[in-house]
């Protein structure tokens, strides 16, 4: 028989994430040395984007929470915790969010830094072990490329992805509490935009209720906290947002949409903004016909995670931290019923993909990004329509057992053989390609 073992084997598995998380631990190390009173190489503070949410609970804290939307005396209150800090961070969130991140301030901005980026990063955790349930999971978790850049830059990603999956992974069995989970993502209402896809598509009406009575009562219990004027703050902000978005001051090199695919070709706005809506159209589509199908569920949930990265122009390289979800989802897919050409690869693709998203987009000015994730969402499709037609086929591996570690990516062991005929197979083989 014709040996056939892929690159990704068990030793690999095993190694890579030890490689990556070394090479993590020595970038933050020299990246510190190199900072000075807490700002970086490039005269940003360490954490930069937790910068915003530390200046808005701190003038929150001292009674001012309007002034957050006020880029003056916002950057008043960042030189207060950096004074050698020479631009402002601007921040453009809800009240709700502004209801999260009102603590924040207790703690000097360093420790607070790291007190939100480990329990986040630790909420986060346990929700994607309830999808990943092989031993050697955690490893791939914390080496995954997503999980570094969303740590790097203090955002918000795990809370986002940990709302996001627990939804999903609730849905089914405790839909109420599926529903709360929903309604909490009113801290960045973009990334629920797919959800009643899937309260519809299963008839969950108690938990799309639930989700709409959840967001509701946040944003009150946010504005009766923080003032109605947030609120209307954050409303006229958006234009703000919008004029920024389109100007390039928002770094489209760190944006994985084909909205700044198209800016950074020399697109015109409007032929941008076009490109961004035919592909979330096409997203919104796809996950709409998979959510219609009767196949896993893990593969109907991987689809929805992957179509939301597909639909706002507005998104950051540090929100595919929530690419996790898919790659465990589909990972444990592909332990149960084998793997099909090249779906291997493309979870490689997407682990390391977040951490090339800035560099890469940079060096080349082209930003490709929201095409690695529409190839999980089309590796998703495919299977599912393989399995549709019934006529999904998948080889067995010679009988070779799976390794321990194996989790998402982590389940690609090597392959041993091409088909063998019937007769030729073995009692107990194994179902790998």
């Amino acid at each position: 028989m014709h040996d056939d073992a892929h690159w990704l084997n068990a030793d690999r598995l095993r190694g890579y994430p030890r490689l990556f998380i070394v090479l993590y631990v020595l970038f933050c190390i020299g990246w510190g040395l190199a900072a000075t009173d807490m700002m970086d190489p490039f005269g940003k503070p360490i954490g930069y984007d937790f910068m915003t949410f530390w200046s808005a609970s701190r003038v929150a804290l001292d009674g001012a929470p309007l002034d957050a939307y006020d880029p003056i005396r916002l950057f008043a209150a960042q030189q207060g915790a950096v004074p050698t800090l020479g631009m402002p961070f601007l921040w453009h969130y809800p009240p709700t969010f502004y209801l999260v991140v009102l603590p924040l301030a207790l703690l000097p901005y360093f420790w607070s830094y790291i007190a939100f980026t480990l329990l986040t990063l630790g909420v986060y955790w346990a929700v994607v072990r309830r999808i990943a349930t092989q031993a050697g999971a955690g490893m791939l978790f914390l080496a995954f490329s997503g999980v570094f850049v969303n740590a790097f830059h203090g955002q918000n990603a795990f809370l986002t992805g940990a709302l996001l999956g627990a939804t999903l992974l609730l849905l089914e069995r405790r839909p109420l509490l599926a529903g709360v989970c929903a309604g909490l993502l009113a801290i960045k209402p973009h990334l629920a935009v797919l959800l009643p896809i899937a309260f519809l598509c299963m008839g969950a009406w108690r938990a799309m209720l639930v989700a709409a009575l959840t967001a509701l009562a946040f944003v009150a219990v946010s504005v009766a906290v923080l003032g109605d004027g947030t609120l209307h703050a954050f409303i006229g902000n958006l234009r703000l947002v919008r004029l920024i978005l389109e100007s390039g001051w928002l770094p489209w090199m760190k944006m994985p949409t084909l909205f700044a695919f198209a800016k950074l070709l020399g697109a015109p706005t409007l032929f941008a903004y076009a490109l961004q809506a035919a592909g979330a159209l096409a997203a919104i589509a796809c996950v709409t016909w998979i959510w219609r199908q009767k196949v896993d569920y893990s593969l109907k949930a991987a689809a929805l995670v992957s179509g939301t990265l597909l639909v706002s122009p507005y998104l950051f390289d540090y929100d595919l931290a929530l690419m996790a979800l898919p790659i465990a989802w589909y990972g444990m897919y592909g332990l149960r019923h084998g793997w099909r050409p090249r779906e291997r690869g493309i979870l490689v693709l997407c682990w390391v993909w977040p951490a090339m998203v800035a560099p890469l987009t940079g060096g080349i000015y082209l930003q490709l990004a929201p095409f690695v994730t529409a190839a999980m969402l089309w590796m998703v499709w495919r299977r599912v329509r393989a399995s549709t037609q019934a006529c999904e086929f998948v080889r067995p591996d010679g009988g070779e057992s799976l390794p321990s570690g194996s989790f998402a990516l982590a389940s690609a062991v090597s392959s041993r053989s091409r088909d063998p005929s019937p007769r030729q197979r073995k009692p107990g083989a194994g179902n790998l390609p």
